[in-house]
């Protein structure tokens, strides 16, 4: 079988092996780039499919939303250098465009249908590449925030729409990065934990009597509380009152959030 050599270099730059190797691989799959890439990386020894072994600590949080759909997706390299590349970003774009198109949001579906574009870019850009994480939210009023550096982003749902005060709030959850909409959705074990940990701490450093180590233990946990609920915290842009109070004022409720933050594994709501 004839093989036309602009297929032979198409698949040597996406998989940087011979070119004797490239085209074995192309009458194998009878010309087709992904089913010769599919046998490279069962029959060749190929450069980009032991990149994909290297960690990626780097990489970049994209987001796309609508007014009642909102999607973060966090895309990790193994260099900075690279993460600010166009192909990345392109690579990103594409896939965003394409969950919301299809209103598909099963990461092991999306990794699936975009391996052979990864590991195409893997080829270019000589570094591993991974499609990590997914977050979305479907509501009728979706904000988001994304910070400068592409390294965190919040998108949240709200019981009304307003673009500004959407931005501050996810601005706000980016920067205290908080656990919980309010007091109530902490798990009662997380709060038991804290509570015997405040326990064993003021029984060991106090002589006081028991009434006031309560009282002591009692105010540590509402700290703790505080610092991890988005409702309780001060703030970010005006300290002299809470989240509460702020959405209070604007007739505001935060329904839902997502926060990602690059190399972190948690996705916060």
């Amino acid at each position: 079988m004839k093989i036309n050599i602009n297929k032979i270099k198409e698949l040597r730059n996406i998989t940087n092996i011979s070119i004797l190797q490239c085209k074995k691989a192309l009458i194998a799959a009878k010309g087709n780039i992904n089913q010769a890439i599919d046998y490279i990386r069962k029959y060749e020894n190929i450069e980009s499919i032991k990149k994909s072994k290297n960690k990626t600590k780097e990489g970049l949080i994209f987001s796309y939303i609508t007014k009642d759909f909102g999607i973060l997706l966090e895309i990790n390299c193994q260099t900075d250098f690279v993460a600010k590349s166009q192909q990345i970003r392109n690579f990103g774009k594409n896939i965003l465009k394409y969950i919301f198109k299809h209103n598909q949001t099963d990461i092991s579906l999306i990794k699936e249908i975009f391996n052979q574009e990864r590991i195409k870019l893997i080829g270019i850009l000589k570094e591993n590449i991974c499609i990590n994480r997914l977050g979305f939210l479907k509501g009728k009023f979706i904000g988001k925030y994304i910070h400068h550096s592409k390294r965190i982003g919040v998108i949240i749902k709200c019981d009304r729409d307003n673009d500004l005060l959407m931005k501050q709030i996810s601005m706000h959850i980016a920067m205290l990065k908080p656990d919980y909409i309010h007091e109530k959705n902490i798990p009662i074990d997380i709060i038991n934990h804290e509570y015997q940990l405040q326990k064993n701490i003021a029984m060991k450093k106090n002589n006081k009597s028991k009434i006031i180590i309560k009282k002591i233990i009692e105010g540590r946990v509402k700290k703790f509380i505080n610092n991890i609920t988005l409702y309780n915290q001060k703030f970010l842009l005006d300290n002299n009152k809470t989240v509460l109070h702020f959405l209070n004022e604007n007739k505001i409720k935060v329904l839902e959030f997502i926060y990602l933050e690059l190399g972190t594994n948690i996705i916060k709501n």
